[in-house]
């Protein structure tokens, strides 16, 4: 596996070599996903509600469409979306 430099990559990129890391036959590589983890934490604490809108997007990829997590992950995603352009609104007027 090409092995890349975390702190190169965006917040979905990371989560991406995350679940690349996750599927490896290698143990050592599979236990690299605590270590992204914790990179990918602090990394959207740095998001803006749109890219984390993003990333639920992502996620809601992986579930069947009527399970809960379905659910709650749209309902969060819609927030945050409304929540960023309701934001951006407010700076146009400014």
């Amino acid at each position: 596996m090409e092995h890349l430099s975390p702190e190169n990559l965006s917040a979905a990129e990371l989560f991406d070599y995350m679940r690349t890391l996750a599927k490896s036959r290698d143990i050592v590589e599979r236990l690299g996903t605590l270590w992204i983890a914790a990179e990918f934490g602090e990394r959207l604490e740095r998001c803006s509600n749109a890219q984390i809108g993003d990333l639920l997007f992502k996620v809601q990829e992986r579930m069947g469409l009527f399970t809960p997590e379905f659910g709650v992950c749209e309902h969060a995603k819609r927030r945050l979306q409304r929540s960023s352009s309701k934001m951006i609104s407010i700076f146009r007027r400014l």
